[in-house]
């Protein structure tokens, strides 16, 4: 199928590694231009570098921290001033601190809301000003959610707390811009295997050992309909026919990426 997005500009965030990774490597293996952002900026290079010498489109590196309150601005216009515009960007950051709901001081809490309520906020208003009057006539916002949006998770109290907030946002978003042609969704993964699922597996009880946690990885993917731990590509397939001319109709809704997972309606 052919989703149009060759020569397309596209901004990913927490894409040194993990989702954010897969996404902007979907979006380049389409033909998009893209930048990555991340804190960690030699990793973040070397990513670029990858990114590029696989798909053969244009990746530019950007080191900023998108949980603080100039940087999501400061990505959007290092975009523009890269490639000219801005079509796409994928709003994701590394998840807030694992722990139960009596475990987590305000500080975590804090923390938590900047990096994964206000991050978004911030990047899709910066993201959406520019895509209004830009060449493209409209636009794509994605928002990188978590299974905690279908039902809350108790080893991930902040998430849990915080990111079904998250839907309202993007309803509100959708309703905004749909006139300027910009839509804007939320692509919820389930068990994804990544550094982050081993985090929260060695944070579970009797899983805080790799034989632990590769345990209860077994144990998790027999618990899911399609028998397997989901890849990060499968969320960065999602995100990048979501990006597309196809899913140009598609907006304010939550696609969960988790192999039947959730049976929630």
């Amino acid at each position: 199928m052919e989703l149009g997005l060759e020569g397309k500009v596209a901004l990913v965030g927490g894409a040194s590694m993990g989702l954010g990774r897969a996404c902007a490597a979907a979006l380049a293996a389409e033909g998009a231009k893209t930048v990555i952002v991340a804190r960690d900026g030699a990793r973040l290079g070397q990513t670029a570098q990858a990114i590029a010498k696989e798909s053969r489109a244009e990746c530019h590196p950007f080191a900023a921290d998108l949980s603080k309150a100039d940087a999501c601005e400061a990505a959007v216009a290092e975009t523009v001033k890269k490639f000219g515009r801005l079509d796409i960007v994928v709003s994701n950051a590394g998840g807030p601190k694992p722990g139960a709901i009596d475990e987590l001081s305000d500080d975590d809490w804090r923390s938590g809301f900047e990096l994964t309520f206000l991050s978004t906020v911030r990047l899709a208003r910066a993201a959406a000003a520019v895509m209004k009057r830009g060449p493209g006539k409209g636009g794509r916002i994605l928002i990188i959610g978590s299974g905690s949006m279908a039902a809350p998770i108790a080893n991930l109290a902040i998430s849990s707390g915080l990111r079904p907030g998250l839907r309202g946002v993007a309803k509100l978003l959708a309703e905004r811009y749909a006139k300027d042609g910009i839509t804007v969704n939320i692509v919820a993964p389930g068990l994804i295997k990544t550094e982050r699922l081993i985090e929260v597996a060695h944070g579970t009880p009797d899983a805080g050992t790799p034989a632990g946690a590769a345990r209860l990885f077994e144990r998790w993917a027999a618990e899911i309909p399609a028998g397997r731990l989901g890849e990060p590509s499968d969320v960065g397939d999602a995100v990048a026919f979501l990006a597309s001319d196809r899913a140009a109709y598609v907006t304010g809704q939550v696609l969960m990426v988790d192999g039947g997972r959730h049976r929630s309606l």
